[in-house]
């Protein structure tokens, strides 16, 4: 102001602590010259944010050190409530720079949960291309109560979480999970995300008191997923992952013993309340599941994408009489394979679902009018479900081929739905 007059020290203390909680933490130490008052308020914020490395003179060398004396010089070993490490490493000194790096990142995440941190988000980002290893114990904090990691390496004693038991929220984003094992009895969600997975060993998800399950775009070996009894919405959107069938593959049928190794995934997500899946109609262990899964006793809604969209339409028919409480179900078939692409037969034959009494509505969600769409209406049908239940949402500009017989049929069921705006 014209007048010189320092209003913002006037503040309260925790209003300046907060404002210096959003700035990264080199400017945040960089008050200090501001005013006498000012010295030591740093000290005190209970966010810290620790971004670049790039920026720094010698990079992860000079910047390692700077985290190193902040995080001791916390005042009074004042705990934090946040720590953010948003680090871009540039290792262009050779290969002797991995080991140092990882020390440096270890040490600073021990040294944040030595301090009581509440929330911990660590992403790095390596050039070249490379996870950062985090060392081979677990993470021992009674504050912890949520992680994100970011680009970094795990293993057996890192994604054991047993000495966390406040930790409620994992996130994991395109990380290398390197373990057998994940494990946490606190936690209640779970995001992983473009995640990579071993390819000839199959990791055990452990997590009993899990609440919310994301499970997007992952790599290597299917998962074996363990009870989840408190858990209400789960995500799955499979990529590349998938088991090879060979009956001879001990990372595709054998985890403790044959007897014990029925289903894989599938069954891990059966008491669920709202599900959205998504995968590839040829994924092998969710067609193997199948034969094995329980019922969904508690599932109210369902979202089938993919998937369901393979010969007989064998999985959506299975939710169907497999899921007694379901309330909504919502469709999204993929392009009709060839071997799809074939007369549809009768299914009045099939058996009435014990779902069809509790559905309130079947939306079917697609670009457009085709055989698959036909066989779908057919399904719901030939088990029972009314035709007022079923809403059909097309993209506007569909066509349908007039000496087609599916599409004489797709016109007359289909053409009373007021087509929308596609939606994908």
């Amino acid at each position: 102001m014209a007048s010189g007059a320092d209003r913002i020290s006037d503040l309260p203390e925790g209003v300046l602590h907060h404002i210096l909680s959003l700035l990264p933490a080199q400017d945040a130490v960089r008050t200090c010259v501001l005013a006498q008052s000012w010295r030591h308020h740093w000290r005190s914020a209970p966010a810290v944010r620790f971004a670049g490395c790039t920026g720094w003179a010698g990079g992860v060398y000079t910047f390692g050190p700077f985290v190193d004396a902040l995080l001791r010089a916390r005042r009074g070993g004042a705990p934090l409530d946040s720590c953010d490490f948003d680090l871009d490493v540039d290792l262009d000194l050779g290969p002797y720079d991995v080991p140092k790096m990882e020390r440096h990142v270890n040490g600073w995440i021990r040294r944040a949960l030595r301090r009581q941190v509440r929330d911990l988000r660590f992403r790095v980002s390596v050039t070249p291309r490379l996870p950062c290893a985090l060392e081979d114990r677990p993470l021992a904090s009674d504050h912890l109560a949520r992680l994100e990691l970011v680009g970094v390496k795990g293993n057996a004693g890192v994604l054991d979480f047993s000495c966390c038991p406040a930790l409620e929220d994992l996130r994991m984003e395109d990380c290398d999970v390197g373990s057998t094992e994940m494990h946490s009895p606190s936690l209640k969600r779970l995001r992983t995300r473009y995640c990579l997975f071993y390819g000839n060993f199959r990791t055990r998800m452990s997590f009993p008191s899990l609440v919310s399950f994301e499970f997007i775009t992952n790599a290597g070996r299917v998962p074996m997923l363990e009870s989840m009894p408190a858990l209400e919405t789960a995500t799955v959107r499979n990529g590349h992952l998938d088991d090879c069938g060979d009956a001879s593959c001990y990372g595709c049928y054998f985890y403790y013993a044959p007897d014990d190794y029925n289903c894989v995934f599938l069954e891990g997500l059966t008491e669920v309340t709202n599900l959205t899946l998504s995968a590839y109609p040829d994924l092998y262990v969710y067609n193997r599941d199948l034969e094995w899964c329980p019922a969904f006793s508690k599932l109210k809604t369902l979202v089938l994408s993919k998937w369901f969209v393979s010969d007989e339409l064998s999985a959506l028919i299975w939710f169907l009489h497999n899921a007694p409480l379901l309330e909504e179900l919502t469709l999204k078939p993929s392009k009709v394979r060839r071997k799809l692409v074939k007369t549809v037969r009768s299914y009045k034959s099939l058996e009435q679902s014990i779902a069809a009494s509790h559905l309130q509505i079947v939306e079917i969600i697609c670009k457009g009018v085709d055989e698959i769409l036909l066989k779908i209406l057919k399904v719901l049908n030939g088990i029972g479900i009314p035709q007022e239940k079923i809403r059909v949402q097309c993209s506007a500009d569909y066509r349908l081929c007039e000496c087609s017989p599916a599409c004489v049929y797709a016109r007359i069921h289909v053409s009373k739905y007021r087509p929308i705006s596609s939606p994908f």
